[in-house]
């Protein structure tokens, strides 16, 4: 393989890192560059392939901290799973266990097997797709 095919290979590299923004690419971008190295010295490609997984292997090892704290893990709880613990007021019974609650003035169907009744103080235990599961408050 020539020279300048590890270089054009390089270069698309980089513009795929640009492109994503995700860090590794660069990293065969730079693998890249080492196998274009290693033919112009005159190796063999079995010799240019196994130095680019090698180099590749060794930065994105080396560099996974770094890349990991460009993004971050976001743990905020999204959707409904934020509602889990909250309390919230039964203000209409449709059926013997289901209900209609208001939760941070939001309102949601909600399932319970406790006796409660209309204007019960309850709190959210789970979700079950898009029904919140309450329990009696104490």
């Amino acid at each position: 393989m020539d020279v300048m095919i590890w270089i054009f290979i390089a270069i698309m590299f980089v513009i795929f890192e640009l492109m994503t923004n995700t860090f590794v690419l660069i990293c065969f971008s730079a693998a890249s560059l080492a196998s274009a190295i290693l033919n112009y010295f005159g190796f063999d490609l079995n010799v240019q392939i196994i130095g680019f997984i090698a180099v590749a292997a060794v930065l994105i090892l080396a560099t996974r901290k770094f890349s990991d704290s460009l993004h971050p893990v976001n743990d905020r709880k999204v959707m409904a799973d934020r509602l889990i613990g909250k309390k919230a007021e039964v203000f209409k019974k449709t059926d013997k266990n289901t209900f209609i609650v208001r939760v941070e003035g939001e309102e949601w169907s909600a399932h319970s097997n406790d006796s409660i009744e209309v204007g019960d103080i309850v709190k959210v235990v789970g979700i079950n797709s898009i029904i919140l599961i309450i329990e009696k408050e104490d």
